[in-house]
């Protein structure tokens, strides 16, 4: 049962970015002990244009708009109607950051605690595949009016409410609902007021511990949903249970997108060594498998990258942190593919390799396989360890930008190495910043591979003649 006082409330606004956006209507049932109280409900004047296409959806226009209080002018009735109740709405996120920052602007602090319907909907009907408003009210054969229009859309969370109460034990829904509530508590040191200041956007975000100890360096293209979910659940995870008895402060830096994200998590996950981050790898001591059958090596040897004045891509296959696992790696292929062990290299001298006596080997150490066929065959399964040529002629330049905050970051790239980091519109300077290595690392390569063989719409590639 819902025990308590409730606030199931929906917001219709400009559009869904809280920095630049406004409410335009507000609409709230006010719910004590699971028993309707009352409903209020107004139309709100943002003070700019609502967009063409935001029309459409809400039905809300600029001559509706005009005559109607400002937030400021509704601010203090509003407010009286929520504090000290626990907000509830379909994605709360959304309407509470809104709520925060207008109160804000007010004077005001506004830090309920906050139920979302769409988890609620997933916790009591987990065989469910879709938890959208349309998709509850479809299901649940719920009377709704006008979707889109605040008042309306409050009704039919309220109904889905008043359901789950007919239909579930009340225990259940009480702990359903304690769940979600204790789910999105904070650690002991974060508040809410730091969680809130942290933007919806892509970046990189710096758990820190007592003394400025770095627990944890990530990456997400929501900051504020990522962060958020380390202090969700039970965290019966045991890396995120020791980062929230330990954690005492956020840090972050918002990129243009997820290739500045990405390269930057990899950067600070290298320089940092956090505590409970997989290390990704560093490009000194690393090993890789090099062979070229036609210009090179006849068989694969395993060298250091640092032996190589150029790297030979194309021709080199894999990046390991010690010479014994790329050797572990050619053993593996032998016995997967019944490779010869003396032209795999790892084994010398005249005569049938030793995986021959066992049977293993297919006779290319004594001409009975062809030495042709052999070496077909092995780069064929060398090939999914590839480290591929450099796919232009020079120079390119990745150039990402965010239409949420105008930040415009320039990566210039070549031979899979990072060369140049450029950014135009910060907002404000930060300590994280990318600095580029010039030379190959094996993560920045990952990155860039994927991003160049799937590119997206975000982010325009121009190579440099």
């Amino acid at each position: 049962m819902f025990l308590g006082e409730f606030v199931f409330l929906d917001l219709e606004t400009t559009g869904a970015t809280v920095d630049a956006d406004r409410i335009t209507e507000i609409g709230l049932i006010s719910v004590k002990d699971g028993e309707y109280q009352e409903e209020w409900q107004t139309l709100i004047n943002p003070q700019k244009k609502i967009p063409f296409n935001i029309q459409m959806i809400t039905g809300i226009n600029d001559q509706m708009v005009e005559n109607a209080p400002t937030f400021s002018d509704i601010y203090e009735s509003l407010f009286a109607r929520l504090d000290g109740k626990i907000l509830v709405a379909h994605n709360v996120r959304f309407d509470y950051s809104f709520l925060r920052k207008e109160f804000k602007s007010n004077g005001i602090k506004y830090s309920p605690s906050l139920l979302c319907t769409v988890k609620l909907s997933r916790l009591l009907y987990p065989e469910e595949r879709k938890h959208g408003l349309d998709s509850i009210i479809k299901r649940l054969s719920l009377v709704c009016g006008t979707r889109h229009r605040a008042m309306t859309d409050a009704q039919a969370i309220w109904d889905f409410a008043q359901h789950v109460q007919k239909n579930f034990e009340s225990s259940l829904i009480s702990t359903s609902i304690e769940k979600l509530l204790k789910g999105s508590s904070l650690p002991k040191g974060i508040d809410k007021e730091m969680i809130d200041a942290i933007p919806s956007s892509p970046g990189v975000y710096i758990l820190k511990g007592e003394n400025g100890c770095i627990l944890y360096v990530g990456k997400s293209k929501n900051l504020r949903v990522r962060i958020n979910s380390h202090f969700s659940g039970d965290h019966s995870n045991k890396k995120d249970l020791k980062i929230n008895q330990n954690i005492t402060q956020i840090d972050w830096h918002e990129s243009a997108g997820d290739l500045g994200a990405l390269l930057l998590e990899s950067q600070l996950v290298k320089t940092m060594s956090p505590l409970y981050n997989r290390k990704l790898r560093q490009k000194k001591d690393s090993f890789t498998i090099h062979w070229d059958p036609i210009d090179g090596p006849k068989n694969p040897q395993i060298m250091e990258l640092s032996e190589f004045n150029e790297i030979p891509f194309g021709f080199i296959y894999g990046i390991f942190d010690s010479k014994k696992s790329a050797l572990k790696t050619l053993r593996d292929l032998s016995k997967t593919y019944n490779f010869c062990l003396k032209k795999l290299g790892i084994e010398p001298g005249e005569g049938p390799c030793f995986s021959h006596q066992l049977g293993v080997c297919m006779g290319a150490c004594i001409e009975k396989e062809s030495a042709l066929n052999h070496a077909m065959r092995l780069s064929l399964a060398l090939n999914k360890f590839l480290i591929p040529s450099w796919p232009f002629n020079g120079e390119v330049l990745l150039i990402e930008q965010s239409e949420r905050s105008g930040l415009v970051e320039k990566h210039r790239v070549k031979n899979w190495a990072y060369l140049e980091y450029q950014v135009t519109g910060e907002k404000w300077s930060s300590e994280y910043r990318l600095l580029p290595s010039k030379e190959f690392d094996y993560d920045t390569f990952q990155i860039l591979r994927k991003l160049i063989e799937k590119p997206t719409n975000h982010i325009t590639i121009i190579p440099q003649i």
